[in-house]
């Protein structure tokens, strides 16, 4: 078992792809928190503190910041690919009877490659953690605004950000094993997680539905990165995510069904 996650975290680390999407996710992580800081104490997003979470700088905003790409929901694009892509670059390029061969059990591969993208999800987190913090605190710093980053809350929004893009990943990676075809997985994925988010939550908001929007995948990221009112309780109302460890259940249970699901079936079907 060892020697199949150590051969799996190779193959990722040996192609171009992993780093390729890391200087990705590097520029999106850092510009979009420096644009987040820099709107801190300005009226460009309104006036009025009820709906301008920037107007003043407060423990939510400092949230809001260093987690900017997945409030935009792009974020989360880079590690639902790069699943996608980890698991159906074995059927574009028919590596799969190999890798079947070489290890017979295919639960053993399955577990095995799980077990490397829950690695590259970390790895992904870190960076994610180090860009957005480094260019959102120079920003603040600039501005004379406080950075929050001794704050513990901001430290646990750091910690989970590292589960967020662990379970991007193997929800990409489920998906995968679902559409073994990588072009038809790549785009449906990110259309899904992307376009059909938007168009669910301008549809919940037409019907006034505010339950179902908590369990869009995308909310449920900004729920547990986000868990303090960034208007400083000028919002009123009540919370449109769930707690954060609601919404961390939820989507595990998103990424183990689709997991679980993919691999039954890649566990049944022949393979060339």
């Amino acid at each position: 078992m060892g020697g199949a996650i150590r051969a799996e975290i190779r193959k990722i680390f040996t192609t171009r792809l992993w780093w390729g999407l890391l200087i990705g996710l590097v520029l999106v992580s850092g510009g979009l928190s420096a644009l987040f800081a820099a709107l801190v104490g300005t009226t460009t997003a309104g006036s009025d503190p009820a709906d301008n979470p920037f107007l003043h700088m407060t423990k939510g905003t400092a949230q809001l910041i260093y987690s900017a790409g997945f409030v935009y929901n792009l974020t989360p694009l880079l590690p639902l690919a790069l699943g996608v892509i980890l698991i159906t670059q074995e059927f574009r390029h028919q590596t799969i009877s190999a890798t079947f061969l070489a290890t017979p059990l295919r639960w053993r591969v399955l577990a095995s490659k799980s077990v490397a993208i829950v690695v590259i999800g970390v790895v992904y987190g870190l960076v994610h953690n180090i860009a957005s913090a480094a260019a959102g605190s120079l920003v603040l710093g600039i501005k004379g605004e406080a950075t929050y980053l001794a704050n513990p809350d901001i430290w646990r929004t750091f910690a989970i950000s590292e589960l967020c893009f662990v379970l991007w990943a193997l929800l990409g990676f489920g998906f995968g094993m679902l559409v073994r075809n990588q072009l038809a997985a790549v785009f449906i994925a990110l259309g899904i997680a992307f376009i059909a988010h938007i168009a669910l939550s301008i549809l919940f908001g037409a019907l006034g539905w505010h339950t179902p929007p908590k369990f869009l995948p995308d909310n449920l990221s900004v729920g547990m990165l986000v868990t303090s009112d960034p208007t400083g309780g000028a919002g009123g109302g009540a919370s449109p995510y769930f707690e954060w460890w609601v919404n961390a259940l939820v989507f595990l249970g998103y990424a183990v069904a689709l997991s679980v699901v993919g691999s039954w079936l890649l566990s049944r079907r022949d393979v060339s």
